[in-house]
């Protein structure tokens, strides 16, 4: 500083309001312009077109998977049915090879013959 400069004497009781003002006036610049920039970045990430509907919307559902409720689940008793009646009965396992399954019980006592019948 220079040897003639002499500061003026601060006054205690006063605020610097000019700088306050000007901080303010800054910050809300600032905040403004981040606001703008926000915007236009969200317009410019837009998608040219916007997403269409899932074709099952609306679609009332069972749940996420579409479970059928397990007290009208069948399929394993019907399952269960289903090859117990091919181990009781005679049928075709292939036609052209003639290879045929016969009962379980009726298989049974033909290995139980034939191993008796061997020396």
């Amino acid at each position: 500083m220079s040897p003639e400069f002499t500061p003026p004497p601060s006054d205690a009781g006063q605020l610097p309001s000019g700088r306050i003002a000007l901080v303010a006036g800054g910050w809300l610049v600032l905040i403004a312009l981040a606001v703008l920039a926000a915007h236009l970045w969200q317009v410019w990430t837009r998608p040219d077109e916007e997403a269409g509907r899932p074709p099952g919307m609306g679609r009332a559902e069972q749940s996420v998977v579409e479970q059928r409720p397990f007290a009208l689940e069948d399929s394993a008793a019907r399952l269960r049915t289903t090859q117990h009646a091919r181990l009781e009965d005679y049928g075709w396992v292939d036609r052209d090879a003639g290879v045929i399954h016969v009962p379980v019980e009726r298989a049974m006592d033909a290995i139980l013959a034939e191993e008796g019948a061997r020396p």
